[in-house]
């Protein structure tokens, strides 16, 4: 047969053992698409991949796998990389043993954030759930040696694992950590630094975004009486803010004194989740919220912390507080609660979804839908409407 052939998957499967009485251990074959690709055979039919080249008149093979681990595609694409490596001048084998030695965390620090610094406005998520979640676990594992079972039994025990507030972690955060995983091996694969994403075949769980708890209008006004009422006017202010705006909590906290226009009675939101900026209109009330906010001398942020030139963080005791004084079970309520609130009551009042979708700035009229959950209120008057069709 003959020696060289466009290697092919059907083709590598269809080759003979080697003759046994040969005396070479391996058959050779030579892929005509990919030069330095070959495949050797065994006599016992084993079936490998590897590349042969020649770096300053010195020559070097690199094994790339045996072929059912890895297919044709992906040896071809190894090769590929190997060769370009080749073109820039580096020695490939040089550099996958360089790479061997390299830690999760070790690609996590000096590759992986400083890309993601540049590209994700969330970076600083990443860094927090790498230190706190990934990094105990896998950190000091080497990225060679990374495999799909060390990554799903992450993903699986971290959902019964309990976090600081004594809860188990949400399967939606289980994802996020997978998703980081993901986007590391992805980088590592497209980098050369490893032969296969182990993290590709790893599913995320499936969420049930519909809220099921919104507060209603009625909740809302005695939550804003609390806040009114609160010593702490930044808090208070923050939290009003939340529920008369349906802005995310991290867009209220990045908001600037400079964002703030009185006059016109607007506020400048010059970067949300979606990347876009956006406009929120200032009403009575919370003009009354906001006025009575001190200002810090030496910080930007119109709801300013106590750490000079950062905004305010976590106000989730408060809010606590806040929600007993109002008479409201704080059990299955959260800020992100006062978000969907505002969805919720807006479409009960008969506001359309249209209107609702771009005061929540969603990209999607499908997300503006998820949230705006009808009251039971309007669910009976609805069906009160549909019986009297029959009267």
């Amino acid at each position: 047969m003959n020696k060289r052939f466009k290697f092919t998957d059907k083709l590598i499967q269809s080759l003979p053992a080697h003759i046994r009485d040969s005396r070479a251990t391996e058959a050779e074959y030579s892929d005509t698409d990919i030069t330095g690709l070959k495949c050797l055979i065994g006599k016992t039919g084993n079936r490998r991949f590897l590349f042969r080249y020649t770096f300053h008149s010195r020559k070097y093979s690199i094994s790339l796998g045996k072929f059912g681990d890895i297919k044709v595609s992906d040896a071809k694409r190894i090769a590929q990389k190997h060769r370009v490596t080749l073109l820039e001048g580096r020695n490939p084998k040089v550099e996958r043993d360089e790479h061997a030695h390299m830690t999760l965390n070790d690609f996590f620090v000096n590759h992986y954030l400083p890309l993601v610094r540049k590209r994700k406005r969330t970076w600083k998520d990443d860094l927090y759930r790498w230190q706190r979640i990934i990094e105990p676990q896998l950190g000091s594992t080497l990225l060679c040696e990374l495999r799909t079972l060390d990554v799903q039994r992450l993903h699986i025990e971290l959902a019964d694992t309990k976090h600081k507030y004594g809860k188990t972690y949400a399967p939606a955060t289980c994802n996020q950590v997978l998703l980081i995983l993901k986007a590391i091996t992805r980088y590592a694969l497209e980098a050369g630094v490893i032969d296969e994403d182990v993290c590709k075949p790893i599913k995320l769980y499936k969420l049930n975004n519909a809220r099921t708890r919104f507060l209603t209008k009625f909740e809302v006004k005695r939550l804003l009486k609390e806040c009114k009422a609160y010593s702490n006017k930044v808090i208070a202010g923050y939290i009003a803010t939340l529920a008369l705006t349906g802005l995310r909590c991290s867009e209220v906290s990045n908001i600037k004194v400079k964002d703030m226009d009185i006059k016109n009675r607007v506020i400048h939101i010059p970067h949300t989740k979606n990347g876009k900026p956006r406009t929120v209109y200032i009403t009575d009330t919370l003009l009354g919220f906001i006025g009575a906010i001190p200002l810090q001398r030496n910080n930007p942020y119109l709801f300013a912390s106590k750490v000079e030139g950062k905004p305010l963080k976590s106000v989730r005791k408060t809010f606590k507080k806040l929600l007993v004084n109002a008479k409201i079970d704080p059990s299955d309520v959260c800020l992100h609660t006062l978000r969907h609130s505002v969805a919720s009551n807006l479409v009960s009042a008969g506001v359309s979804l249209r209107l609702v979708q771009e005061q929540l700035s969603h990209a999607s009229i499908v997300s503006t839908q998820r949230y705006a959950k009808l009251t039971s209120e309007s669910m009976r008057n609805t069906s009160e409407q549909l019986a009297h069709l029959f009267k």
